[in-house]
């Protein structure tokens, strides 16, 4: 696994998405509600004719809302993809590996950087969880 990662902001706290899991990063631009939809699913976006669900990476985390969001985050783990809204892109830059344990499942650990602590994202549970959400029951 690569060390770069897609720094942002959410919720007003900093997380790192690893990049090989990015496949772009875009304006948040007109996303259309569905319903019924999970309360973590904005709704879907067309990107260039391609149509993604945008999930609320802060709703998904169960934090609470400090702020609008302006990016998401395209990414890819196998067979699964979204659109991760966030507040802000801070940079793409090498992390060192987690030193510190996370209570979330949605993190892989935490890591001290320039003075933030920074969560780094385990994407395959973040997408598993979005499909388990969207999943009839």
């Amino acid at each position: 696994m690569s060390s770069v990662h897609v720094r942002v902001r959410v919720a007003g706290e900093h997380y790192a998405v690893p990049v090989e899991g990015v496949l772009e990063v875009a304006e948040l631009g007109d996303v259309t509600p569905v319903p019924g939809a999970p309360r973590s699913v904005l709704g879907v976006r067309n990107l260039r004719g391609q149509l993604i669900t945008v999930v609320d990476l802060a709703t998904l985390f169960g934090l609470e809302d400090d702020g609008p969001r302006g990016r998401i985050v395209v990414t890819e783990d196998g067979d699964r993809g979204a659109g991760l809204a966030v507040q802000s892109i801070l940079d793409v830059t090498a992390l060192p590996e987690p030193t510190e344990a996370a209570e979330s499942e949605y993190l892989r650990g935490a890591v001290l950087a320039d003075g933030e602590l920074i969560g780094i994202v385990n994407l395959g549970v973040a997408l598993d969880a979005v499909a388990r959400e969207r999943s009839p029951r």
